[in-house]
């Protein structure tokens, strides 16, 4: 399916101005351990990749955990001064209460190779997998798993906090929910449990909460965040009430129900917010089971409301990181573009999105949005969950027989921005 992305006149507007990033803004890329690592064999994806309850295999992955340091190399050349990760969980704790220090130790190689060439780790201390020994007791559905975590949040900070400032709890609380527990095609597969589903969403938002303070109590000037995935949900049609109650519905569960669940005043939790944003969602209601409180999605284009799609279906509305931008402002603390990409095998649009969703950006700094930085999903094609490796949206592609990374076009035009701070941005305000 062939994506055509508006041109950036067609998303913010019509007179051209230069704009200047606020100073040091972060600039980069984003990896996760299991994508891109290698060799996982001690968490669940990998147990359930082995034995055939996923359809794709890992395997080698990207070898990250062995060529991290000519990856990062490849990121400085264009100008990234900062690059998301994660540790791996599995390597750390292998075993319940067993700690791995070789693996503590190659993760301190690793930020201290990232600080070398003057690049800033965002580190992720969760991403989607578990260990096994976790997963086999219950995993997020118990309790005391916020016991679990803490316990490894402490021996990883013991280790590492004095080399990173910014940590990422935990990624997208509400897209492992439902993908383990409604739709059913992660680890522990378990489809159409939406009260687990809510369960462990509550459990991983308390085991934020609590990291956010051990964290604090060892580094004290950490800026500490979770990932939400954050698409912009309006009505298809604003003048049809119904439309209007479903896409406010849906807004609350995919957006607001997330920060209620950190408490009654979500920024004493968090000292920034890291927005993942990809997808528009026009929400239409409907007299179903299906629609009758949620509504359902609007995928249609027509000749008088032209849309755009990304080939794995969602809307490519870069107004829309905007309009997010804006939405999440309203917590009262710094926001990340922590993850926000296009998987295509088409490189003039990759090109074209990094273009539009970096002026969205750059529109809301000047509508007073506080965002500290973009970072773009991912560095380079890797293992995408239930996907395999058919998603491509890499700033360059890896040959996997040689594990050659091929850079694209998309990452000249960032490393651009980057080299710049700048950009060119229309004058049109915020609708």
């Amino acid at each position: 399916m062939m994506v055509v992305l508006a041109r950036p006149s067609t998303v913010l507007g019509n007179s051209l101005q230069p704009f200047r990033f606020p100073q040091n803004f972060l600039w980069g890329a984003a990896t996760a351990s299991h994508q891109v690592e290698g060799g996982n064999r001690w968490n669940d994806w990998w147990e359930y990749e082995q034995d055939g309850r996923l359809p794709f295999r890992s395997e080698e992955a990207c070898r990250h955990f062995d060529l991290y340091e000519a990856d990062f190399d490849l990121a400085r050349s264009w100008h990234h001064n900062a690059h998301r990760l994660s540790i791996e969980w599995s390597r750390i704790e292998p075993v319940e209460g067993q700690w791995n220090e070789a693996a503590l130790d190659h993760y301190a190689r690793v930020i201290r190779s990232l600080r070398d060439r003057g690049i800033e780790p965002l580190v992720t201390l969760h991403h989607f997998t578990n260990p096994r020994w976790f997963q086999q007791r219950g995993g997020w559905e118990r309790a005391d798993s916020v016991d679990c975590f803490l316990r490894y949040v402490r021996v990883v900070l013991q280790r590492l906090g004095n080399q990173v400032r910014w940590w990422l709890t935990v990624n997208e609380p509400t897209v492992y929910a439902k993908r383990a527990y409604v739709i059913g095609d992660w680890p522990p597969c378990k489809p159409k449990s939406q009260l687990l589903a809510m369960l462990v969403m509550r459990n991983m938002c308390r085991a934020h909460c609590a990291a956010y303070s051990v964290i604090h109590e060892i580094r004290s000037d950490a800026m500490v965040g979770l990932a939400h995935s954050a698409p912009w949900v309006e009505a298809s049609n604003p003048r049809r009430l119904g439309d209007r109650l479903a896409a406010r519905a849906r807004n609350f569960v995919l957006n607001d129900f997330p920060m209620h669940l950190l408490g009654p005043t979500p920024r004493r939790k968090l000292d920034f917010i890291g927005i993942n944003y990809y997808v528009r969602q026009l929400v239409q209601w409907r007299a179903s089971r299906k629609g009758l409180i949620f509504g359902i999605e609007n995928l249609e284009s027509t000749p008088d409301r032209p849309r755009q799609f990304s080939p794995l279906g969602g809307e490519v509305h870069a107004e829309g990181l905007r309009r997010v931008l804006h939405q999440f402002a309203r917590y009262g603390v710094p926001l990340i573009v922590t993850e926000n990409g296009l998987a295509t095998r088409n490189e003039e649009d990759r090109a074209g999105f990094v273009d539009s969703h970096v002026q969205a950006v750059a529109g809301a700094i000047r509508d007073g949005i506080d965002v500290r930085g973009y970072i773009y999903w991912t560095l380079y094609d890797n293992f995408e969950w239930a996907l395999g490796y058919e998603a491509t949206f890499g700033l360059a592609a890896v040959d996997r027989s040689t594990q050659q990374r091929l850079p694209r076009p998309a990452a000249a035009r960032l490393a651009e921005f980057a080299r710049s701070n700048s950009a060119t941005l229309m004058t049109d305000a915020l609708p």
